[in-house]
């Protein structure tokens, strides 16, 4: 388990690139954004406490808004998961599913689908 925060390694760099990245030219990396997104997830912080070497926490903030909303941020999640699962042995989609009697009571009102079911843009 970790127990503190720590920057994205090389290797999941390599697969992480290919899910945030669109190929064009920017002033900051990407990494460094994802890495401050993830330094305040981590601690908590705010926005405007990103430490310096870090890109400006507006930059940051716009590409966790537009990841958010574009859904790379839920392709990530899906797509980590499957290299996981694979990884563990295991068939990249759960076969087993799990509906908890909360839910079943929501189902009534909720006026949108809900799930992890994701399509990724790569």
């Amino acid at each position: 388990m970790q127990t503190c925060y720590e920057v994205i390694t090389d290797s999941h760099w390599e697969i992480i690139k290919e899910i945030v990245s669109d190929q064009r030219k920017r002033k900051y990396n990407l990494r460094d954004v994802l890495n401050a997104q993830f330094y305040i997830l981590r601690t908590g912080s705010q926005w405007r406490n990103i430490p310096e070497n870090y890109p400006p926490w507006e930059t940051v903030y716009y590409y966790f808004r537009k990841w958010k909303n574009d859904g790379t941020f839920e392709c990530l999640n899906s797509t980590l998961n499957k290299i996981e699962r694979k990884r563990q042995g295991r068939k990249e989609i759960p076969s087993l599913l799990c509906i908890d009697s909360q839910s079943v009571k929501v189902a009534t009102f909720i006026s949108e689908d809900k799930g992890i079911d994701v399509s990724c843009h790569q």
